[in-house]
């Protein structure tokens, strides 16, 4: 099953006096797509109403009350993205190799001895990876010369600029680079790729890096070994960067004067927030497990750096030599409110065999909201439209483990929702993810191996939708994840 995804670039962001936030940035830190240890991993992240285990921390804290010894876990991984891009009937593959550290958890459990009432209590501290961010995407085409849907980057600064949307960080860098020279006969603005009917092959890269973690300060007690209950502070960092070159070139000679130009945006966003949340497990009986958990928003603090530049060459015979400038920084800084988070988990536990876990997971998109910390500039419209872009969102997850001797197989599935509404064209935007792996288990120590992969088709515009063609993009990433843990 597929995904389509439109990620739409409008005309107001690109037009904007600077990159303004706008609802991608509200959907990029509101997704989480929970990582921590291989065997949680391994099951589809359903751990809600299990326990036992420091994904807990940062799914359903009630979790943490299961344990019922001392707890130092590492999970270092490798991820692995690949794109494949369809542009312009040409198709182009890029991907990206990354290690990182999943999960870091310690947990400490005091035991009362008691068979009822409270027995025992735990406290953790540890990091759970929430999402990933590492993507690299290529595409490339050639325009149809004369063409009636051919279009260039050239024609979105042009009609900004004779619509007198100037910018310094877009209109005012083509203009010093010699591509949109001024008709003071005509008074307006031109650019000789439009003048000569297209025709120029188009080369974008996009390179995005960052993650996105929880720092869990975490408590879990047990009540009668039937009532679980947990909390936790979380304390959310994030990093995104994104660099993207625009180019385009004059292969065929066809376009007088002009030879190619690049247009070069860079993002550098991070951002720390803070969170809490609170669950419980019931169990009824030695079979069932019934849990719930409630996260409330993440208020996150972000500040972002901004830049552009640009270069352009020009045919030999014209005599015009390169060109290259480059805007200046804009660092601007924002609030962020996620939605908030309700968790439903039911498990099945067959004696020391075999365990089944669902979670159901509920999100309004609706509910983010975004702030300025500049007076004098505020992101109502950027807010009106994550109200109207975007929906409620219900989410599932599912997994299961047997138990063979020493021995643990595990295997999983997870569908997330698409966050729009059904009036968008990519209202049907949602991610799966499968899942499996093993581990060993002793007294004391364990290891265990997981396998994640991940995958959704999108459409992607290079720059105003009505003018161009979009991109297919088929993007999957695979994530291998190994934990070690020590009990004592």
């Amino acid at each position: 099953m597929k995904t389509i995804y439109i990620l739409i670039i409008t005309g107001c962001f690109i037009l904007a006096p600077v990159r303004a936030q706008n609802e991608m940035d509200a959907l990029r830190y509101s997704q989480n797509f929970f990582g921590g240890t291989a065997r949680s991993m391994a099951m589809g992240g359903a751990f809600g109403a299990l326990g036992g285990d420091f994904s807990s921390a940062s799914l359903n804290p009630a979790g943490i009350g299961v344990y019922r010894s001392n707890e130092l876990t590492v999970s270092p991984g490798l991820i692995f993205d690949n794109t494949s891009t369809g542009y312009l009937g040409n198709t182009r593959t890029d991907n990206r190799y990354q290690f990182t550290l999943n999960n870091l958890g310690y947990i400490f459990s005091h035991q009362t001895g008691k068979d009822n009432g409270w027995v025992g209590y735990s406290f953790g501290i540890g990091y759970n990876q929430l999402n990933n961010f590492n993507r690299n995407t290529l595409m490339e085409g050639i325009m149809l010369s004369g063409g009636s849907e051919s279009s260039s980057y050239l024609d979105n600064f042009t009609n900004n600029a004779n619509a007198d949307n100037w910018s310094e960080f877009f209109e005012e860098l083509a203009w010093l680079t010699n591509l949109m020279p001024y008709d003071t006969l005509n008074n307006e603005y031109w650019n000789d790729i439009r003048e000569a009917g297209y025709g120029q092959s188009q080369l974008r890269r996009i390179q995005e890096k960052g993650s996105m973690g929880e720092t869990a300060l975490t408590f879990g007690a047990n009540y009668g070994n039937r009532l679980y209950f947990g909390a936790t502070f979380g304390i959310h960092r994030m990093r995104y960067s994104n660099y993207t070159d625009h180019t385009e070139i004059d292969d065929a000679r066809i376009i007088d004067y002009f030879d190619s130009f690049t247009f070069r945006e860079t993002l550098e966003t991070r951002g720390t927030g803070y969170t809490f949340k609170a669950g419980f497990i019931f169990r009824p009986i030695s079979l069932i497990r019934i849990g719930a958990a409630f996260h409330i928003p993440t208020f996150y603090r972000i500040r972002e750096d901004f830049y552009t530049d640009m270069s352009s060459t020009f045919d030999e015979n014209t005599g015009e030599p390169d060109y290259f400038e480059r805007s200046p920084v804009n660092q601007n800084e924002y609030w962020l409110r996620t939605p908030y988070r309700a968790i439903g988990s039911v498990a099945f536990q067959v004696g020391k065999v075999a365990m089944i876990g669902v979670d159901y997971e509920f999100m309004d998109y609706r509910q983010a909201n975004m702030d300025s910390r500049v007076s004098d500039y505020n992101l109502l419209d950027v807010n009106d439209r994550i109200q109207n872009v975007y929906s409620v969102a219900h989410n599932v997850r599912a997994g299961a483990e047997v138990h063979m001797g020493p021995m643990y197989l595990r295997a999983g599935a997870a569908f997330y929702d698409s966050p729009f509404n059904s009036r968008e064209v990519n209202a049907e935007a949602w991610n799966i993810i499968y899942s499996g792996g093993f581990g060993f288990r002793s007294q004391r120590i364990f290891f265990d191996m997981a396998y994640a992969y991940r995958t959704n088709d999108y459409r992607y515009y290079l720059y105003i939708p009505e003018d161009v063609h979009g991109a297919a993009i088929s993007s999957n990433k695979q994530n291998f994840i190994a934990t070690l843990g020590f009990r004592f």
